[in-house]
């Protein structure tokens, strides 16, 4: 009798109305915190991505935005066989009218029936400034608020943004232009390769390339206008590489065979090479140096390989086929330049105790084929036009000697950089290609 009852008295109908109170009034204390905080940040709209943030720039590397596009033996496949020419027509075919109906395949963008750029500040009515980027607290909220209004899309609620003007297509000259690319499509290395692996007849690749390019020309040109119909023309030549790569990516030798492509692009990298120091288009110096290595000659350290490697890329920018280049990594200045390898690194490769690798970073702003590589990039192809990659590979495999049991294997990767932080994922306007080239000791 002495046991109390489960409720010794009636609930009170106050305490039970303050539970449902309290959790909205900390709601709305918290919603108050957030637009207090938000108003020095900037607007933006949410989205699900994985962000991985530099420490010492205000750039952040989206997963998308550092797109893998030089691992040729990737798992995606081209169109291959004897239906090749056909399915490219086809695919030709609906490139032209994704951009005519205002889908821009370069950009990877989708059209909504319904899109939105409603952001924290229109949310809440209260303007942002643009002098702090949000936390991850301010996206959780600003994506359960955008949840309970208008719902989260799996693709998101907000279309691509327009990207940046393009500037005029710059003139490609000097003797370097001729070694890439020729109008005629006859003399070039690139196409003397292609017809040498594939065993077509130059005159029938460059017929089918020709008639490749007039099938994609109006939407590329809507795109990348390009002022003369000349190689020399920055955007036409862009053009040509890309319908170029296309016609080699069905060929019955390269269209599912990845150990002939990567062979095909390291050639084109080592023709161009050899040519350059046969020609004379690097100093007397620099060649000597080259010739030295080999796999009959004494070797060359990847530390005397560097004037040579810097004059390539000068002579890339004077072609202009690039704006500008970077040799090493930005964010440390004793690995840049002249200084990008030391003893220590040809201790690694020379020393008949070493059994390590090198690396090496190097950027490429604005080159010539960067619109043709993101588009096959799109496409979901991995086999892209490179000619900057396969030539600076082809200095370093001459790193060491064969005779004194020192050679090299060279792997490069490269990347599309998109050095702007823009809050809309699906915004993504890259300007530069980021190489790393890995320089091994065979074992």
């Amino acid at each position: 009798n002495n046991q109390q009852p489960f409720l010794s008295e009636p609930p009170n109908m106050l305490t039970l109305m303050c539970k449902p109170l309290a959790v909205v009034a900390t709601a709305g204390c918290l919603l108050a915190l957030f637009i207090v905080y938000a108003s020095a940040g900037k607007p933006t709209v949410f989205f699900v991505s994985s962000r991985i943030s530099s420490a010492t720039s205000n750039v952040v590397t989206r997963r998308d935005e550092m797109i893998p596009s030089h691992r040729l033996s990737h798992s995606n496949q081209d169109v291959g066989g004897s239906e090749g020419l056909g399915v490219l027509d086809e695919r030709a075919e609906y490139f032209n009218e994704m951009l005519s109906s205002g889908k821009d395949s370069f950009q990877n963008r989708r059209s909504f029936l319904l899109s939105s750029s409603l952001g924290t500040s229109s949310l809440v009515g209260v303007p942002l400034s643009a002098s702090a980027a949000k936390g991850a607290a301010e996206y959780d909220l600003e994506y359960y608020l955008r949840d309970i209004i208008m719902g989260n899309r799996p693709e998101g609620n907000l279309p691509a943004s327009n990207g940046p003007p393009l500037p005029p297509p710059r003139a490609l000259q000097g003797a370097l232009l001729s070694l890439l690319l020729d109008d005629e499509l006859q003399n070039c290395i690139t196409i003397q390769e292609l017809s040498r692996i594939t065993k077509i007849p130059i005159a029938t690749l460059s017929e089918q390339i020709r008639s490749f390019r007039s099938k994609v020309q109006p939407a590329f040109g809507s795109r990348y206008p390009w002022k003369e119909e000349v190689v020399s023309d920055e955007y036409y030549f862009d053009l040509t590489c890309y319908s170029l790569w296309k016609i080699a990516s069905v060929s019955p030798e390269l269209a599912e065979n990845y150990a002939k492509r990567e062979e095909f692009v390291r050639n084109i990298g080592r023709q161009i090479l050899n040519a350059i120091m046969e020609r004379g288009m690097i100093s007397k110096e620099s060649t000597a140096t080259l010739s030295k290595g080999g796999h009959k000659h004494s070797g060359i350290t990847v530390t005397e390989t560097i004037p040579a490697v810097v004059e390539i890329l000068d002579l890339f920018q004077s072609t202009k086929h690039c704006s500008a280049y970077r040799l090493g990594d930005k964010n440390d200045e004793e690995r840049t330049g002249l200084k990008v390898f030391d003893a220590l690194d040809d201790e690694e490769i020379i020393s008949p105790n070493g059994v390590g690798s090198v690396n090496c970073l190097v950027s490429v702003f604005n080159p010539a084929t960067l619109g043709g590589a993101l588009q096959i990039t799109g496409e979901g192809s991995r086999f892209a036009p490179d000619f900057v990659g396969p030539t600076l590979a082809a200095v370093w495999e001459r790193v060491g000697s064969v005779d004194k049991g020192s050679s090299v294997f060279v792997s490069f990767e490269s990347y599309f950089v998109d050095p702007v932080y823009r809050p809309n994922p699906k915004d993504f306007f890259p300007d530069e290609r980021l190489y790393q080239f890995t320089i091994s000791k065979k074992n």
